[in-house]
Protein backbone atom coordinates (compact mmCIF):
# COMPACT_ATOMS: atom_id res chain seq x y z
CA UNK A 1 0.00 0.00 0.00
CA UNK A 2 2.84 2.55 0.42
CA UNK A 3 4.32 1.82 -2.67
CA UNK A 4 1.01 2.63 -4.45
CA UNK A 5 0.65 5.85 -2.41
CA UNK A 6 4.18 6.76 -2.51
CA UNK A 7 3.79 8.63 -5.65
CA UNK A 8 0.50 10.47 -4.52
CA UNK A 9 2.28 13.02 -2.47
CA UNK A 10 -0.90 15.15 -2.09
CA UNK A 11 -2.65 11.46 -0.53
CA UNK A 12 -0.01 10.43 2.20
CA UNK A 13 0.39 14.58 3.35
CA UNK A 14 -3.21 14.42 4.19
CA UNK A 15 -2.86 11.72 5.98
CA UNK A 16 -0.36 12.38 7.75
CA UNK A 17 -1.77 15.78 8.89
CA UNK A 18 -4.96 13.91 10.07
CA UNK A 19 -3.47 11.26 11.65
CA UNK A 20 -1.84 12.80 14.54
CA UNK A 21 -2.13 11.92 18.35
CA UNK A 22 -4.44 13.62 20.70
CA UNK A 23 -3.64 14.25 23.98
CA UNK A 24 -4.52 10.50 25.38
CA UNK A 25 -2.11 9.26 22.55
CA UNK A 26 -5.05 8.21 20.50
CA UNK A 27 -5.34 8.94 16.85
CA UNK A 28 -7.72 11.94 16.15
CA UNK A 29 -9.01 10.83 12.56
CA UNK A 30 -9.70 7.05 13.53
CA UNK A 31 -12.58 7.43 15.81
CA UNK A 32 -15.44 5.02 16.27
CA UNK A 33 -19.10 5.46 17.25
CA UNK A 34 -18.59 6.15 21.04
CA UNK A 35 -15.65 8.50 20.28
CA UNK A 36 -12.41 7.20 21.13
CA UNK A 37 -9.31 6.46 18.47
CA UNK A 38 -7.24 3.76 17.68
CA UNK A 39 -3.53 3.95 19.66
CA UNK A 40 -1.15 5.90 17.80
CA UNK A 41 0.34 5.57 15.72
CA UNK A 42 -2.74 4.42 13.70
CA UNK A 43 -2.35 1.78 10.39
CA UNK A 44 -2.93 4.81 8.38
CA UNK A 45 -0.13 7.07 9.69
CA UNK A 46 2.13 4.35 9.81
CA UNK A 47 1.62 3.65 6.07
CA UNK A 48 1.47 7.15 4.77
CA UNK A 49 5.09 7.71 7.00
CA UNK A 50 6.50 4.75 4.62
CA UNK A 51 4.59 6.68 1.47
CA UNK A 52 6.45 9.42 1.86
CA UNK A 53 9.94 7.37 3.03
CA UNK A 54 9.99 6.46 -0.21
CA UNK A 55 8.96 8.98 -2.50
CA UNK A 56 12.15 11.01 -0.94
CA UNK A 57 14.34 7.95 -1.57
CA UNK A 58 12.43 7.91 -5.21
CA UNK A 59 12.90 11.55 -6.03
CA UNK A 60 16.08 11.13 -4.69
CA UNK A 61 16.95 9.03 -7.36
CA UNK A 62 17.68 5.90 -5.19
CA UNK A 63 16.25 2.48 -5.97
Amino acid sequence: MAGVLAGMPEVWGRLLDEHVPDRLGRCTACRNVSGSGVRWPCTLQQIATQARSLHEIRRDGQP
